[in-house]
């Protein structure tokens, strides 16, 4: 596969141990924060519960400490004695409200100088369980606030016999006053600066000690970086992301690729086998021509006549030959296969060399009269940059298939034609051709259509074509198969241009 150079960036919002801590902070600070409620309202409640508690008497104190009851007889309010009497209970506490309710919890009076009640009647149930079980209800218990409309507040309470109670507010107006100012003051601000000074240094401390923890997780992430931006097989694109999606995206890639490796081994071992049963058969014929002849010399040797002798010596001199040839072939394109081939670049003329290989199957090519034809182009100078030894090879190959499949009497054209950058090389046969089925299959080793004859004599070990698909490759080049049954076939590649 091609390497693809990997760009790998974490940003610093996005590292895991910033990530923890971020998360970690949040949910310290939503923690705070309901702390903070509920220590305010559990507060506010104790508050509460407290100034009832110690007020719970204030009312029937009050009540019976007056020189005269604050309703007459025909049950209106004494307002000269409620005002003396809220005037001495206001100067003890400005936070204390005096109102005189009749039986059924209406504001008889009170001593709010220019002050409108906002309520005009107050809820009688709460006041009742006050005064029936002082001591063993649970405070607080709030009344109506009679200066609010939509609050409730604590209060002590007393009865006026039977015409009405004496209502006392504890917090009242100047109380709420009070507290409001308070949360305002300068002592809150600087209780909400220290506790952010102390979330930052939290905060800070935690990014740190995660920082520490975490540091083995960024070897890693390290080591599998450095691993990807060498690995030949990854493509990957450049990945942004955090160090749990680095790891996640490598373990992906590399499963995937532990999977192709094992389709390859399949394939591998099944192409070993293929090559074990095919070359036992490439093999095994000569051989047994070569043994059959011998053991015919040896037997009748001095039955046979000097030429069946010297006839029965060439069939085994010609399948020796064929033999060494499917050897060498093999060994080729096993050292093709492995890499163990890299091909000398040099500047050299193309038509030379296609020149010196039609020469060398000039012969042969009279022999099964057929023709071998050069194009116009090819008297020119065509200057390629290659190696001469491997292109030769390819020449070489080509030729040799063409000749075993043209027929007597065809003929088989070389053509050089020169592109922008490349020079095309073509070598055309008349010959009887390939199914359509069967070109995606010809460079494949040891490969043979069944249904096409070998029109030449001699059996083609399959393996020509596939060590000119290695060859090319080698140089960057791309092998191109046109062909079609009783119409030929033509092969095309092409080659740099030199300079």
């Amino acid at each position: 596969m091609a390497q693809t150079t990997l760009s790998y960036t974490t940003p610093p919002w996005q590292r895991l141990h910033v990530r923890i801590g971020m998360l970690t902070l949040a949910v310290l600070v939503l923690m705070a924060l309901a702390l903070l409620a509920l220590t305010r309202v559990h507060q506010a409640r104790a508050s509460l519960e407290w100034t009832q508690r110690i007020n719970l008497g204030l009312a029937s104190y009050i009540a019976e400490h007056q020189p005269r009851p604050l309703l007459t007889t025909n049950g209106e309010v004494d307002m000269p004695l409620l005002r003396e009497m809220a005037m001495q209970v206001m100067m003890a506490n400005p936070a204390l409200e005096v109102y005189v309710l009749d039986h059924t919890g209406r504001v008889l009076g009170h001593a709010l100088d220019g002050v409108a009640l906002s309520r005009n009647k107050v809820n009688l149930k709460p006041l009742q369980q006050l005064l029936q079980n002082p001591q063993d209800i649970a405070l607080p218990v709030l009344g109506d606030d009679p200066r609010e409309p939509l609050s409730s507040n604590v209060f002590s309470v007393a009865a006026l016999g039977s015409k009405g109670y004496l209502y006392v507010v504890l917090r009242g107006q100047a109380a709420r006053s009070l507290a409001q100012d308070s949360e305002r003051s300068s002592a809150m601000r600087e209780a909400a600066l220290a506790i952010a000074v102390a979330f930052a240094i939290a905060a800070l401390a935690l990014v740190l000690g995660l920082s520490v923890l975490t540091r083995p997780l960024h070897r890693l992430i390290t080591q599998v970086r450095s691993f990807r931006d060498t690995a030949p097989w990854m493509q990957t694109h450049a990945t942004r992301g955090s160090e749990i999606a680095l790891l996640t995206e490598a373990i992906t890639s590399q499963q995937a690729h532990i999977a192709q490796q094992f389709e390859q081994l399949a394939q591998s071992d099944q192409l070993r086998r293929e090559l074990v049963s095919n070359l036992s058969h490439d093999l095994h014929t000569p051989l047994a021509s070569i043994q059959g002849y011998v053991e015919r010399c040896l037997l009748r040797n001095h039955q046979l006549t000097p030429e069946e002798r010297e006839a029965h010596l060439r069939v085994v001199l010609r399948h020796c030959a064929s033999l060494g040839k499917r050897i060498g072939d093999l060994f080729e394109l096993s050292k093709l296969d492995a890499g163990r081939v890299q091909p000398h670049l040099e500047s050299f003329c193309l038509s030379e060399l296609v020149h010196d290989v039609k020469q060398a199957y000039q012969l042969q090519a009279e022999q099964s009269q057929v023709k071998l034809v050069l194009s116009a182009a090819c008297q020119a100078s065509a200057l390629v940059r290659a190696d001469i030894a491997l292109i030769e090879r390819v020449l070489q190959n080509l030729i040799d298939n063409a000749l075993r499949y043209t027929p007597e009497g065809g003929s088989i054209h070389i053509d050089i034609q020169p592109q922008d950058t490349t020079m095309v090389v073509s070598v055309r046969d008349t010959g009887v051709g390939i199914a359509k089925d069967h070109l995606p299959h010809v460079f494949e080793r040891y490969w043979q259509a069944q249904d096409t004859p070998c029109v030449q004599p001699g059996h083609s070990a399959g393996l020509g074509l596939a060590i000119v698909k290695r060859i090319l490759e080698l140089h960057g080049s791309v092998i191109r198969i046109r062909s079609e049954l009783a119409g030929g076939t033509r092969f095309d590649f092409s080659l740099l241009r030199a300079g």
